[in-house]
């Protein structure tokens, strides 16, 4: 970098200043050699930049790029000094770990943590693809999507822009405070939202679609809907059970177990957390007021496109012989 500070220098003596090679080479204190070849390069046309050489030829020819691209895909978990060692000792070649590591980026490798995926049982695999099959062309626009998220205060991942692949950094908490939320929506809209701090139970579970779903969803689809809601054990209570037996029994829908993938009020807790992050709620107070006002402004055209997903979701589930989707 120095050096192509200089040679800008000498560069602006001679084209701007016009001085001789003699004058500039006392002024700038560097040999006189370099302020000729730096002369010679202008009048050539050529660059000031440091041509780089070929550099150490590379030891890692073909075969042996091969040799580790197979050792990974046997052991994708392996390292780069066991990858060094295992080719060292098969092609007894010695090389070193930075060559490998080296090599294997110009080969497009790297290696993120792996995305986490719910394991299936063989029962519930074979249940959803039944259930795809079965409710594929379902009027998904009577659906009631439910379910209950929880938010935390000073905690939440929102993207940065860097330069030179640099991170930053964001403070956080050990135990930040947190609300819980159960929120519901249909093709018509959002319903009413429930925000608590206390633990969820079975009790206090029928009173949230007592008082937030049953009167709503009457109003937006008469008796003509039906509830969408994990298997979760608050749901599957006895007190729930018999609730809902008592208040909706031709609203209830069977719901696949181990399947967050197919509900699409999962997707709409992500996005709703990404813009209540970038709040920057101070109090838990201000992180309630957030979450409703961005809750109450959801309009039916923006909730469009989650309940359409599910024919599509149906669809890559059989598709998926019945295992987890990318949604």
């Amino acid at each position: 970098m120095a050096q192509e500070v200089m040679r800008e220098k000498i560069k602006t003596l001679l084209i701007g200043d016009k001085h001789t090679p003699t004058e500039i080479s006392r002024i700038l204190d560097v040999d006189r050699g370099t302020v000729y070849r730096v002369e010679k390069r202008l009048q050539t046309n050529m660059t000031l930049k440091h041509k780089r050489g070929g550099g150490r030829p590379n030891l890692l020819g073909n075969s042996i790029k091969y040799t580790a691209t197979q050792f990974i895909k046997s052991d994708p978990e392996t390292s780069v000094r066991k990858l060094t060692t295992r080719i060292t000792k098969t092609k007894k070649l010695t090389v070193s770990k930075s060559t490998v590591h080296l090599t294997l980026q110009k080969l497009k490798y790297s290696k993120p943590f792996p995305v986490q995926i719910p394991l299936l049982s063989e029962k519930n695999r074979l249940f959803r693809i039944e259930w795809a099959q079965k409710n594929k062309f379902k009027l998904w626009c009577r659906a009631v999507f439910a379910d209950e998220a929880s938010f935390w205060l000073n905690r939440g991942k929102v993207r940065m822009w860097t330069k030179s692949g640099k991170k930053r950094s964001q403070k956080t908490t050990k135990h930040s405070p947190k609300i819980h939320i159960w929120a519901a929506f249909s093709s018509f809209g959002t319903f009413p939202l429930c925000i608590f701090r206390q633990n969820l139970d079975a009790q206090f579970f029928v009173k949230i679609l007592e008082w937030h779903l049953l009167s709503q969803a009457e109003a937006f689809h008469g008796n003509r809907w039906f509830l969408v809601q994990d298997n979760d054990p608050k749901h599957r209570s006895k007190l729930a059970q018999q609730w809902i037996s008592e208040k909706m029994p031709n609203n209830v829908f069977q719901w696949p177990s181990q399947s967050p993938d197919l509900n699409p009020i999962e997707n709409l807790f992500g996005w709703l957390k990404n813009q209540v992050v970038k709040q920057h709620a101070k109090s838990l107070a201000e992180l309630e007021k957030c979450i409703q006002t961005i809750w109450d402004s959801l309009t039916p055209e923006f909730l469009e496109p989650y309940w359409k997903s599910m024919k599509r979701r149906c669809q890559m589930v059989v598709e998926n012989d019945g295992n987890k989707i990318k949604y």
